[in-house]
């Protein structure tokens, strides 16, 4: 018998659907190959259910999230509603809202509150995307992109354009990418623009954030 730790990826089933957890060391391709074959004998089972991706363990990047839905509605009209990424932080993938845990409650609606602006794709050079709340990108921000969110910003790819978070003046809010190598950072009312040359590898993503009134960025 086959213990659930040594599978690509596990399938725990919840009270509203399934959260799928990839194994740390699984290769990309073990992971689509069990699914496939998951979803294939399971065919009924999983249809149309609501899948959580939890990424707290093992990365996955954009490309990789979306073929891994693709399968998912292919086969069982199934679909990712929400990516975890660590322990404060989930991405609602079709824009229900975006959340941290630990957040304090409010019955006034605030703009992070707001459902994100969610873009599929990389952002080419002279794209603007501006969202009243966060913004999520499915790709990276190239050179001569730019990204205005009055909440975070969430980059699954690299950042190397303009990304200003915090925009109506939002001091915690922060900028998150698998690698922050941009033009300029903008959080709130400051301005930041990271030096250049070799630094060291993200084991999963980078964070920028106001700390000690300047912004600086965290590899995690």
């Amino acid at each position: 018998m086959v213990s659930n730790d040594s599978l690509p990826i596990q399938v725990k089933a919840g009270r509203d659907g399934f959260t799928l957890v990839p194994h740390p060391s699984a290769s990309f391709d073990s992971i689509m190959d069990y699914m496939r074959r998951r979803l294939s004998e399971s065919r009924d089972f999983f249809h149309r259910s609501n899948m959580i991706l939890d990424l707290r363990t093992r990365h996955l990047g954009s490309d990789e999230i979306q073929a891994l839905n693709n399968l998912l509605v292919e086969l069982s009209e199934a679909g990712l509603i929400e990516v975890k990424i660590s322990d404060d932080l989930s991405m609602s993938v079709h824009g229900s809202q975006h959340k941290r845990a630990g957040s304090p409650s409010s019955s006034i609606p605030s703009p992070v509150e707001a459902c994100p602006v969610i873009v599929r794709s990389t952002c080419r050079s002279g794209a603007r995307v501006v969202s009243t709340s966060d913004c999520v990108i499915l790709g990276d921000v190239n050179p001569g992109a730019e990204v205005i969110a009055a909440g975070d910003i969430i980059v699954f790819g690299s950042l190397r354009g303009v990304a200003h978070a915090g925009a109506t003046g939002n001091r915690s809010a922060r900028i998150w990418a698998l690698s922050i190598e941009p033009n300029q950072l903008r959080i709130a009312d400051l301005v930041a623009v990271p030096p250049r040359g070799s630094k060291p590898t993200p084991k999963r993503y980078e964070i920028a954030e106001i700390t000690e009134d300047a912004i600086g960025v965290t590899t995690v």
